[in-house]
């Protein structure tokens, strides 16, 4: 070969530059990060109820954003006192341009609307990762420890350690919890204030005179060196302390001045917690650190760490690392790498076993280091991020690089020619072809295969630059050669199934025969066919689940606390303590209620004790009272004693214009359900707002009120009085700044008895509220979502059955309800709105079809041949739908991403063999000729899989993903030896020809 030197010293240079650009190439645990296209608009209205915000403020808001040019959907949820609107922008749109209009939009409304609301607040359009799930959390959580009490250890943390954290590129927040906060509280008698003729307002007006008052006492004059006079203007301020603020004249009532310490009484306490965070039981101060969406979480913790460990001892605190999100999610990064490792060393035993001869080996071997390494300036200069899915993508092409090697080694080093980089090059391109569908795959799967298969695209690429140039010349200047001197040494097994084989083709010659043959297999691909579609379900593309875990949720009754939860929910970390199988349980205590997720260690997730824990664990819980309880994670059914806290995995979504006849509706779905008696735990939900809390509302009589010459805001006033508390700000005092409270001294005590029972002051006179109205209890409807300008619902249900019973249950009722509804109501089962494009997928198989028929007519210049080659796609397809039936293995994306690329791949023997019969024009010819390089790039393909099947079918893409691909390789041959001679219409060039041996 000319040039041969010249090539392989610019492969040099070439590899050489690869070398130098591995330590700058972009290596994370996630995909690349990619413009966000939702906005979020915000607002207040302190005091006010849903239903009055939607109607005065969201709906208003909803229609301007609407007539957007770039909005594709709008959705809204109003809340008590706040709402928020949710914009999704269109793909091709300007998310500045848009979120530039829509500011100016809401200025232009902002007057429009009531004037208690707050100014709308534009946020959103960031960065954001393709697949966001876990992503909310923690990436690291530090338990801090020091010989001081735990406020102390939080005031200092949070003034050392946590600015230095916040500083550091790609930190999102940093949270210090733990700990209690000081606080003033001002507590006065409200039967007291009655005597006096006085309100909660009065002492709260003197309070906040008294505290945000400084007096102007003079001013102090300095004269420089220069002349120059500066003035410093002297305030007197009061310091806020206990003994001052009692000694506030509150009123003058007929000359007599009315102090605070006559009404009141000041403590200086701790505050209760709000919220308590735990991990494994340990009740200290934690530092939770979260990374920004487009941050790489495996640097970012390396940063941490690193700042942390300067850290280590200053202020006499140290830190405990007690959870590391990026040594998780990086344990299947290196699983990969070692799969990569085992990967490659197969194929190279592989080939060194077929050939016995070192200098092949060290060819392929070679050629295999040039695709790689030139394959990193690619990835440099296209900006490819190497996360799990594209070094797995690297994994997959590496029996795909020696593919294309070995046939181009097997040709050039016998013929000395490049006629085999025609089958070379048709075949790349079938394959690359067969990879572009990834354009048209739904959001949720493009995420993930996205550079999966364009690592793929451009190693293919790069492997055509090497086989062309690089391995002819390295076989050149190594003067290497296939050709053997004598006889094979299998020279009689050939010539039998060569004659085995003539009778074949000879039986394929027949002019009844093809057509029955051809029926055959046309049979065989079609009940391949019908037997996978049985096989297949609708969660067949479900994300793939979370390592199984067991939650645990309680609630307290209306009124309850954190930390009265909190109390119990100690009663369960000690009774969690005890097993050692548990790797780590995270409690957290709001106020909604708390969650416990306990996790288990690795060798338990298998077996039978999380099942025999969450026995246990119910057992535990109904012995604590006072307290709604649930737990799932574990079991299909899990456990709760309380309708509020149900977990129910059923739903039907319910969406109108007015929100009234919409709910009659919902409870129209409700009373039909009830009549199968399969399905339990019914119940009307607001989506994504399950956890509504209960109220007490009151019912006035406004007879008995007319009689008593008595007003409502009169007996609103009396209650404030007694049950309100307000916040008086912050006030610094010689250690830090603190908040004042002011609240009554029944506050605690005062309870729906004495609401219902006892007598109140209202006014001059003491009344019984009991006799003035009547309390109930409801749950508060606190929150009214739409979508697109329409109200939405669900109702949520449990169903006692199959997956399959289930599933066409829920679709029939669905039909049932929408038959009934009226015009501009609809309902949708969760089945249909969250899979409703996975049967179009299966159209893209067709236009692999397409694409690959297109390649291969321009590359053959022939319709015919074109066609011939794509009708192998059906017969090596047999393998994989035969296997995933009988097999029981779960389809999944796994095995959907096996079928796109058995498409590019499985053609490729029927290129290598119609190239060679274009040649040669004998078909027998054409079959011992190339009929060895095909089986060994088959095997190389298949063992180039086999890492990928160590994990077993709980890995749900990877191990799908190499059972299809390994079944599909294996049919391939059958398609290429028995089904090509049936549709190559070159009969006379069947007969043997032995002297060609």
């Amino acid at each position: 070969m000319k040039h041969a030197f010249t090539i392989l010293l610019i492969a040099c240079i070439l590899m050489i530059i690869g070398v130098a650009l591995i330590p700058g190439l972009d290596i994370s645990n996630k995909p690349r990060p990619r413009q966000g296209k939702t906005l979020t608009i915000a607002y207040q209205w302190p005091s006010a109820s849903a239903k009055i915000i939607e109607q005065n403020v969201t709906s208003r808001i909803e229609v301007l954003v609407s007539s957007v040019k770039g909005v594709e959907s709008v959705t809204s949820v109003s809340n008590f006192g706040s709402g928020t609107v949710t914009v999704q922008l269109k793909k091709g749109a300007s998310v500045s341009g848009v979120k530039f209009e829509i500011a100016s939009l809401l200025r232009q409304v902002k007057d429009k609307l009531p004037q208690e609301v707050s100014h709308p607040i534009l946020s959103g359009g960031e960065v954001v990762t393709g697949n966001n799930r876990n992503r909310e959390g923690p990436i690291l959580s530090y338990r801090i420890k020091a010989t001081m009490p735990d406020r102390d250890i939080r005031q200092i943390a949070e003034q050392t350690i946590k600015p230095r954290i916040e500083r550091l590129d790609g930190v999102g927040s940093v949270d210090v919890s733990g700990g209690t906060e000081p606080y003033v509280e001002i507590a006065y008698k409200a039967q007291q204030l009655a005597l006096y003729g006085l309100t909660a307002e009065d002492v709260e007006d003197a309070i906040h005179n008294f505290l945000g008052r400084e007096d102007v006492i003079g001013e102090i004059v300095r004269t420089d060196r220069q002349g120059a006079e500066t003035r410093t203007t002297l305030f007197l301020a009061v310091d806020g302390s206990q003994r001052m603020l009692e000694m506030i004249p509150v009123k003058n009532l007929d000359g007599k001045i009315i102090f605070l310490n006559q009404l009141a009484t000041c403590f200086r306490k701790d505050r209760e917690p709000k919220a308590y965070y735990r991990i494994n039981g340990l009740n200290t101060v934690y530092m939770n650190v979260k990374a920004d969406h487009d941050a790489n979480i495996s640097r970012v913790g390396a940063l941490v760490k690193k700042t942390v460990t300067e850290a280590e001892g200053i202020n006499q605190l140290s830190y405990e690392l007690t959870y590391d999100k990026a040594e998780e999610e990086l344990s299947e990064f290196r699983t990969l790498i070692v799969r990569s490792a085992a990967s490659l060393l197969l194929l190279l035993i592989f080939v060194f076993l077929c050939k016995r001869d070192l200098r092949y080996l060290f060819i392929i071997f070679a050629s295999l280091v040039a695709n790689l390494l030139i394959a990193v300036i690619c990835y440099r200069m296209f900006d490819l991020r190497l996360q799990p899915y594209s070094l797995a993508g690297i994994t997959v092409s590496l029996g795909l690089i020696i593919d294309a090697t070995i046939v181009m080694v097997d040709h050039y080093s016998y013929h000395r020619d490049f006629k085999a980089y025609f089958g070379i090059v048709g075949a790349t391109l079938t394959t690359v072809g067969a990879l572009l569908v990834i354009f048209w795959l739904p959001d949720y799967l493009k995420s993930d295969l996205y550079d999966f298969f364009w690592v793929i695209i451009i190693n293919l690429c790069v492997a055509l630059l090497v086989s062309a140039l690089f391995v002819p010349a390295l076989i050149s200047v190594m003067d290497y050669s296939s050709r053997q001197g004598g006889r094979p040494r299998n020279l009689r097994f050939i010539i039998a199934w060569n004659v085995v084989y003539d009778y074949f083709l000879t039986l394929c010659r027949l002019r009844m025969a093809r057509p029955i043959l051809l029926a055959v297999v046309a049979a065989a691909f079609g009940w391949s066919v019908y037997l996978f579609v049985d096989t297949l379900d609708s969660n067949t593309f479900q994300p793939e689940p979370e390592e199984m875990k067991l939650h645990i949720r309680g609630q307290m009754p209306i009124g309850g606390t954190a930390t009265q939860l909190n109390e119990k929910v100690r009663l369960i970390e000690t009774y969690l303590s005890q097993f050692k199988q548990i790797k780590r349980y995270v409690t957290s205590v709001e106020g909604w209620g708390v969650d416990i997720t306990v996790e288990f260690k690795p060798a338990y997730l298998g077996t039978a004790f999380p099942y025999t824990l969450e026995n246990k664990v119910i057992g535990k819980l109904i012995t604590i009272g006072g307290a709604d309880w649930s737990t799932w994670g574990v079991s299909l059914r899990g456990f709760s004693n309380s309708l509020n806290l149900q977990c129910r995995s059923n739903n039907i979504s319910l969406v109108g214009y007015e929100y009234d006849r919409l709910f009659r509706y919902a409870e129209d779905v409700c009373d039909l359900l009830r009549q199968n008696n399969c399905v339990q735990d019914i119940t009307i939900e607001t989506p994504e707002h399950e956890r509504q809390e209960d109220e007490y509302y009151m019912i006035y009589n406004k007879a008995m009120l007319a009689i008593d010459s008595l007003d409502v805001s009169d007996i609103y006033g009396a209650l404030s009085t007694m049950m309100a508390e307000q916040k008086m700000g912050k006030r610094g005092d010689e250690e830090q700044n603190i908040d004042y409270v002011l609240r009554p001294e029944e506050y605690q005590t005062f309870d729906l008895w004495q609401l219902q029972n006892a007598y109140i002051k209202v006014g001059n006179r003491s009344l019984r509220l009991a006799d003035l109205m009547s309390i109930n209890k409801r749950e508060a409807k606190n929150s009214i979502q739409r979508e697109n300008q329409e109200y939405v619902l669900r109702v949520a249900f449990n169903i006692l059955g199959s997956y399959s019973y289930t599933t066409n249950y829920i679709k029939d009722v669905t039909q049932k309800i929408n038959d009934k509804l009226p015009l501009g109501f609809r309902c949708n089962d969760s089945f249909t709105d969250n899979h409703e494009d996975e049967e179009n997928m299966y159209w893209l198989i067709a236009l692999v079809f397409v694409i690959i028929f297109i390649i291969c007519a321009i590359l053959f210049e022939s319709l015919r041949d074109a066609l011939i080659i794509v009708l192998l796609i059906p017969v090596s397809l047999i393998g994989p739908l035969l296997t995933f039936h009988f097999s029981g293995i779960e389809f999944g994306t796994g095995g959907f991403a096996a079928l796109v690329l058995l498409c590019g791949l499985t053609v490729n023997n029927g290129i290598y063999m119609v190239s060679a019969c274009r040649h040669r024009r004998r078909f027998i010819q054409a079959y011992n000729h190339k009929i060895i390089p095909i089986l060994l790039t088959v095997l190389s393909t298949i063992i180039g899989f086999i890492p990928f099947l160590t994990d077993g079918p709980t890995e749900r893409f990877w191990f799908p993903f190499a059972v299809g691909a390994i079944s599909g390789m294996v049919c391939s041959i059958i398609a290429v030896v028995l089904v090509l001679p049936l549709l190559m219409n070159c009969v006379k060039y069947y007969r043997i020809n032995t002297n060609m041996l």
